[in-house]
C-alpha cells in the first residue's frame, strides 16, 4: 500500500522580499551619494554640501524608517529572516546620530559612523539578492 503524504506548502517571502530589496536599493544609492557629495565639497565645489549633502542626510534616516517598516512585514508577513527587521531600525538611530553629528560638524564621529552605515547598507543590499534572503526561517536554521 503506498501512502502518499499531504503536500505541505511552504511560505516563502516574496512580495514583501522585492519590497524589502526596493528600498534597500534606494537607501544604498542615497547612503553612497553622501561620501561623493563629501568629496565634490573637499574639492572645492562649496555648494555640494547644502545642495546635495546635507539634503540627502537630513532625509535618509526617514528611507531607513520606511526600510524598518518593510523589513518588519518580511519578518512578520513573509516569514524572513529576522535580523533585518532588527538591524533596520538600528540603522534609523544611527543615522540619526550621523545627522546630528554632522551638523555639529564633528567629524571624529561622523566619519567612522558614516563608513559603518555605508558597509551595513551596502552589505544588507547584496545580501537581500542572495538565495538566503528567499529562504523562510525554518528553512534557513536547517
Amino acid at each position: 500500500m503506498i501512502t502518499l503524504e499531504p503536500e505541505t506548502t511552504v511560505r516563502r517571502p516574496r512580495v514583501s522580499l522585492y519590497a524589502l530589496r526596493g528600498i534597500l536599493v534606494l537607501h544604498a544609492i542615497l547612503i553612497v551619494a553622501q561620501p561623493i557629495a563629501a568629496g565634490y565639497f573637499l574639492s572645492g565645489n562649496v555648494d555640494a554640501m547644502t545642495n546635495f549633502h546635507s539634503t540627502i542626510g537630513g532625509s535618509v534616516w526617514m528611507v531607513a524608517l520606511l526600510q524598518s517598516v518593510v523589513a518588519a512585514c518580511y519578518t512578520i508577513a513573509g516569514r524572513g529572516r529576522i535580523w533585518p527587521a532588527v538591524l533596520s531600525p538600528v540603522l534609523v538611530v544611527a543615522e540619526f546620530v550621523q545627522l546630528t553629528f554632522g551638523y555639529l560638524q564633528n567629524f571624529a564621529v561622523h566619519i567612522p559612523l558614516g563608513t559603518a552605515i555605508v558597509g551595513t547598507v551596502l552589505w544588507m543590499t547584496v545580501w537581500s539578492f542572495r538565495s538566503t534572503a528567499r529562504a523562510n526561517r525554518r528553512e534557513a536554521t536547517r
